[in-house]
């Protein structure tokens, strides 16, 4: 357990006591961005506390005993009735709009954490204290959770909420709560799609725009970890028939996201608003803990060997003082939605999987083979329409179909190349940056079509221009007051202004086909309007094959679809370039 020493408890240390440090006199984590104590979070001070205690024989026992008793504290306090209601939700939860947060993940996450106290710190603390806490988790549990894990309309937020359901059952094995448990894990199986991925906000359940029923590579892993470690903790085996074909196609679905690096195709997302750039790491710890129970569970060395990735790409994303970040503040990158607060509480994730993720850490890392060595690999997911072709120096990632989009809902980027990866060098083979929705990207066509139409700008979006509005009161109570002022102006421009434009460009299409091809896959697919309104007399087909550790590229733009300008950004790295016309090869080649 060497790596439990040195690799891996030490940045968890450090994300603790940066997260600790933000307490106030009363025990409160105010944060800095939002100016208000994510309940919801903090409360993962506790599972941080007891996990390291455990694990780290050198750790300050006295001192994680007495931050996680303080927090416990917390989350006794903040438990209040809602009303009249008989329903027991911990605030802010829902009443406050800047927790960015509702009563369902901060309950899950509360209850949770509660129920680790009483088991990990009950018999170290006065009998009221344990008491306290038993009952709050217990009946938050038999007055909200019970009924959330089945009405919410996010998939993530169910499972989230049935981590606290299954933690009150490990107080107290109420027949009532494990049938709630049981129910909402049946549910999100048949919200599942069949190649193992899972919609953000399915529209049968209430999704606001069509782009947030998209699968997104940020949510994906809660889901199958979430619900193994509730099953787990209920004492079920999520090896059984009963459990075990679902989360095995999800966490299939996980491993393909996840690259050499760790990093995922950020561009397959659902809630793309979220983030200042095209990937984001922040979501790393639950990808860890879902592969690391998927290593457990298996015994497969693929999952273990993703994991180990995954944690090291978050480590070195973390700042000296041990604050997280989501991704490097590059040229090109913007701040994210999200804050710190959030991306730290959540390494206790990491830590409730640090046995299988020391004996990841330690496994041999994959090594790039010799140039011209024959290990090809295709997996298609069609249900996310969604690629990825790989031999032993290479790997890219192919997007076919995606629901329609805006400039907060749905993928940014479809019917073409997400990422290209090279393994030898360790670098993006492809230029991938969070631009302006009329700037074309590496590897893309891009033309123009018809007049620039407001109204088809505003139908995109009005409802963006809206929450703008939202974002730009966060901004201002952050203190970003420059932000706050040109917000509303930016999203204009990007969100209504450019889809208005008379520009279209081959990754705005939705509408597109994935076909399977010896060694690769060809996609076909049109032009298409920013807001994704697509010429629909234009025909591209488009193909990708990988081999010889280089990803071979041919594009056909077969008819404009009466477009003009047509022009093709050829990506810096290409080389063998072809052009004969609208037909183009080149081939992408690791170095």
């Amino acid at each position: 357990m060497s790596a439990l020493t040195s690799e891996l408890l030490v940045p968890l240390m450090r994300v603790t006591r940066w997260l600790a440090s933000l307490r106030d006199r009363e025990g409160r984590v105010l944060c800095p961005e939002h100016r208000v104590e994510h309940t919801g979070k903090s409360a993962y001070l506790i599972i941080l506390a007891a996990r390291l205690r455990a694990l780290d024989p050198a750790a300050d026992r006295e001192w994680l005993k007495e931050l996680a008793r303080q927090q416990a504290r917390r989350l006794v306090t903040n438990l209040v009735r809602e009303g009249t209601s008989p329903c027991h939700t911990f605030r802010p939860g829902r009443h406050d709009p800047f927790n960015c947060s509702n009563s369902v993940i901060d309950g899950g996450a509360c209850a949770d954490a509660l129920a680790e106290f009483v088991h990990e710190f009950g018999a170290e603390v006065p009998a009221e204290e344990r008491e306290a806490a038993r009952e709050a988790c217990l009946l938050h549990a038999r007055t909200y959770l019970r009924y959330a894990v089945l009405d919410k309309g996010i998939p993530a937020q169910r499972a989230w909420g049935l981590t606290g359901l299954a933690a009150a059952w490990s107080l107290e094995a109420d027949p009532v709560l494990e049938a709630a448990a049981i129910e909402a894990v049946g549910v999100l199986e048949g919200i599942a799609h069949a190649d193992g991925s899972y919609p953000y906000h399915p529209q049968e359940w209430g999704g606001e725009h069509p782009g947030s029923a998209d699968v997104s590579s940020f949510y994906h892993s809660r889901i199958p970890g979430f619900v193994i470690h509730s099953l787990q903790r209920m004492g079920r085996d999520p090896r059984s028939p009963q459990f075990a074909p679902a989360l095995a196609r999800a966490l299939e679905f996980l491993l393909a996201l996840v690259g050499p690096d760790g990093i995922k195709p950020g561009l397959l997302e659902a809630k793309p608003w979220y983030w200042g750039a095209h990937y984001e790491v922040a979501s790393h710890v639950f990808d860890v803990h879902a592969l690391c129970q998927g290593y457990r569970l298996s015994g497969r060395e693929s999952y273990g060997q993703a994991a180990a990735a995954s944690f090291r790409s978050w480590v070195a994303h973390l700042k000296d003082s041990g604050e997280p970040q989501s991704h490097h503040p590059l040229p090109g990158t913007a701040r994210s939605y999200q804050c710190p607060v959030f991306w730290a509480a959540h390494a206790a994730w990491i830590a409730r999987a640090a046995e299988p993720l020391a004996r990841a850490l330690a496994l041999p890392r994959p090594r790039p083979s010799a140039p011209g060595a024959i290990e090809i690999h295709v997996r298609c997911f069609p249900d996310a329409s969604l690629a990825r072709l790989e031999d032993a120096r290479i790997v890219a990632w192919v997007r076919g179909a995606r629901p329609a989009h805006n400039l907060n809902h749905g993928s940014p980027h479809g019917a073409g190349l997400l990422r290209v990866y090279d393994k030898p060098s360790a670098t993006e083979l492809l230029e991938r940056r969070r631009e302006g929705m009329l700037v074309t990207p590496e590897a893309e066509w891009s033309a123009r079509a018809g007049a620039w139409s407001f109204a088809r700008g505003w139908r995109s979006g009005r409802d963006v221009l809206r929450f703008s509005l939202w974002q730009a009161r966060v901004d201002a109570r952050a203190g970003r007051l420059g932000s706050a002022l040109t917000r509303v102006p930016a999203t204009l421009r990007r969100g209504v202004l450019d889809p208005a434009s008379a520009k279209v460009a081959s990754q705005h299409a939705c509408a597109a086909e994935l076909v399977a091809l010896p060694e690769g896959i060809e996609v076909h697919s049109q032009l298409a309007h920013a807001d994704g309104s697509p010429l629909p007399a234009a025909r591209l087909v488009r193909s990708y094959r990988v081999g010889g550790g280089a990803l071979e590229i041919e594009e056909h733009l077969r008819d404009a679809g009466g477009a003009t300008d047509v022009s093709y950004r050829m990506p810096r790295l290409a080389s063998e370039v072809l052009r004969e016309g609208t037909r183009i090869s080149y081939r992408l080649e690791a170095r």
